[in-house]
């Protein structure tokens, strides 16, 4: 005999009412306005879900209210109509009903009944665990499962009406399997699935709210996880390759299409928002210095979140774009090796273990170099890995066409860090990433703004948009964004060339803060003027030394002769004689050596290790720049700013200074 719902015994409701809060709080909440809902569920997921709680699993929570005499699903259908006639503020109560039909299409085993509904009738009935009857009532489950299918379009309906307060409904009618196939494709994509895919939408020029072709976007993620299949769940990249699951996964994806926001989702962690939360490591005073920057979730400026062992406070002010974190901080390095999860009551944060690499990029909000997943093109990196993964990340860089250079200690045991790299050659990269295996970098095609070139003034953390006035950078455009008005300079729009370098000098900009806006998103630099030193005391011209002579240099501190190409020349200077360290210890530090002048030299230049740097004419020679080392560039850097004022040959200094800036460009002072 089926009671009635209203008679239920309360304990037998109290189990299904537990699981439908929880469920209700991790898919349905008011955190997941404006996301893509994704009720998947497995096994590993309902022990998460389940936490420490002492409560009935999920399967026997819904068995037990269930009506195994008749049609098995009427006390739930029963439930649902009294909740129709309510104030609908909470998702309808189905929820363990619906969960456990997905978890039915999850646990399916199509290698051995394939998998049609016989397959899925015989799962769900394992997860039910009906208590007696045996086969029979996977036969009622099958026949009375229109039941189900109704709610799967009730909940679909008040996600709708709610406007997208609780969520975007994903929630699809499949004409090949118009009962079972609701649970189906909630079955093929998971929450970790739809962080990756939001990447697959930007990197394939998808547009939030545009009209697509399902079979034409469902053949091209199948080509993309083949290329970056990190991210995508094993039984995703498996429906991809499957043609029943395929007509199940495409509406799917036309709905994320339809309701993503153009931003890459950072997931959720139990029904709560992640904190993106990222390895910095910054170069100090001593040596390399490791900490956390944790990004501010938008509406929430402060949390508690708890792990095993301890608890740490996030906490931030209106407009900070960084949590400072405070409490019991994890260590970095055993974070790195283990991972960890901790959970607050509004947010949450995750970061995984294990990982034989990480790529690091520049982040002037962050202070340092700053974990990325995410390597393109003429931008600088560093790459932190395991000792032990060298050979690997070896013929990464080299299979990309660059140099690999001898890394040194990371201040985490184990672990190295390498000298900057830059790559230039696309095509190169995608290969050679696609050879090395690592299952945490993906390579992205610039669709950002990035600054280049130009003459950075100020090389310290969170300053490194500081340009020379008069030696402003350019700035990159990406393809995708390369049109007509597009992009704009302090409000005015910039014209694109074809190949997406647009110079920012001759512009008669002014000191100060400069803004590149495109598609919602800004880059601010700053233009500082020359701070000159104060004028030497004008003295008559002399004649300018001969390339024949010799000149007097220290022998402390650096000391260079300049050729008319901008290049330099070493200058070989000898050793104070251990007599004289002996002898006179007090003294040692500034003797001086008279060394012979190079033909090619036309300046002198010492930079001593106290004091005011010295630019000495030896010659008459016009500028004749060509393109300088890297190691020449970075030593014009350090003579750059000083313009000579008061001296004779200051003009020609200046020609010299303006022509490395012209020639150069292109290709040199991006870093300093």
């Amino acid at each position: 005999m089926r009671a009635e719902p209203g008679l239920q015994p309360t304990r037998a409701w109290q189990a299904y009412e537990w699981w439908q809060h929880r469920l209700a709080r991790e898919f349905f909440s008011e955190d997941r306005a404006g996301t893509p809902v994704l009720f998947f569920l497995d096994e590993p997921e309902l022990v998460a879900l389940r936490g420490g709680e002492d409560v009935e699993q999920l399967g026997p929570a819904v068995s037990s209210v269930l009506s195994w005499h008749d049609n098995p699903y009427a006390p739930v259908s029963e439930r649902y109509r009294a909740w129709k006639w309510g104030k609908r503020e909470d998702p309808p109560p189905c929820l363990p009903l619906l969960g456990s039909a997905v978890l039915a299409a999850a646990n399916m085993r199509r290698t051995v009944q394939g998998p049609g509904a016989p397959a899925y009738y015989a799962r769900l009935a394992e997860v039910l665990h009906p208590p007696w009857g045996g086969e029979q009532h996977g036969q009622r489950l099958e026949r009375h499962y229109e039941a189900v299918a109704d709610l799967w379009v009730e909940l679909d309906g008040w996600l709708r009406e709610k406007g997208g307060t609780r969520g975007l409904s994903t929630i699809k009618r499949n004409p090949a399997r118009s009962k079972i196939g609701y649970a189906q494709s909630q079955a093929l994509v998971r929450a970790s699935d739809h962080a990756a895919l939001t990447r697959f939408f930007q990197t394939t020029g998808v547009t939030p709210n545009q009209a697509v072709d399902g079979a034409r976007l469902l053949g091209d993620l199948a080509a993309w996880s083949h290329r970056h299949p990190q991210g995508l769940s094993k039984e995703l990249r498996q429906a991809l390759d499957s043609d029943g699951d395929k007509r199940l996964l495409e509406p799917l994806l036309v709905a994320l299409v339809e309701g993503w926001d153009g931003n890459v989702s950072p997931g959720f962690v139990d029904g709560l928002r992640v904190v993106p939360l990222r390895l910095v490591l910054e170069d100090g005073f001593t040596g390399w210095d490791v900490r956390w920057h944790a990004e501010v979730v938008p509406g929430v400026p402060a949390d508690v979140l708890r792990y095993p062992g301890g608890e740490m406070r996030i906490t931030s002010e209106p407009g900070d774009q960084t949590y400072e974190v405070t409490g019991s901080v994890p260590d970095p390095a055993n974070v790195i090796n283990s991972g960890i999860t901790a959970k607050g009551t509004k947010v949450a944060l995750r970061v995984q273990g294990g990982r034989e690499l990480l790529v690091l990029r520049e982040d002037p909000v962050a202070g340092g170099w700053t974990e990325t997943d995410v390597l393109t093109v003429f931008e600088p990196y560093r790459f932190l890995f395991r000792s032990s993964g060298q050979q690997q990340l070896q013929a990464l860089v080299t299979g990309a066409g660059e140099r690999w250079y001898q890394p040194e200690e990371a201040p985490i045991s184990g672990w190295q860090v390498t000298p900057v790299l830059e790559f230039s050659d696309e095509t190169g990269l995608t290969q050679a990433l696609a050879k090395a295996g690592f299952q945490n970098v993906r390579y992205s095609g610039a669709r950002r703004l990035s600054l280049r070139n130009g003459l950075r003034v100020r090389p310290g953390w969170g300053l490194r948009s500081h340009f020379l006035l008069g030696a402003e950078p350019d700035v990159m455009v990406p393809a995708g964004l390369c049109r007509q008005g597009f992009i704009s300079l302090d409000g005015r729009p910039l014209s694109v060339p074809s190949g997406g370098l647009v110079p920012l000098r001759g512009r008669n900009l002014s000191p100060g803060p400069h803004v590149l806006a495109a598609d919602g998103a800004e880059l601010t630099f700053y233009l500082e003027e020359l701070n000159a030193p104060a004028p030497r005391p004008a003295s008559p011209a002399a004649p300018a030394q001969r390339a024949s002579a010799t000149v007097v240099v220290p022998l402390s501190g650096d000391a260079r002769f300049l050729t008319a190409q901008g290049r330099f020349l070493h200058i070989a200077r000898p050793q104070e004689p251990s007599w004289w360290r002996q002898c006179a210890p007090g003294l040692c530090g500034g003797g001086k050596a008279r060394v012979p002048v190079p033909a090619a030299a036309v300046w002198l230049v010492v930079v001593p290790a106290q004091g005011a740097l010295s630019v000495t004419l030896l010659q008459h020679a016009e500028p004749d720049i060509g393109i300088l080392s890297r190691a020449a560039k970075d030593f014009w850097v350090q003579i750059m700013l000083d313009d000579q004022a008061g001296s004779p040959h200051a003009d020609l200094w200046q020609r010299y200074r303006e022509a490395v800036l012209t020639r150069n460009s292109q290709g040199g002072f991006r870093r300093v």
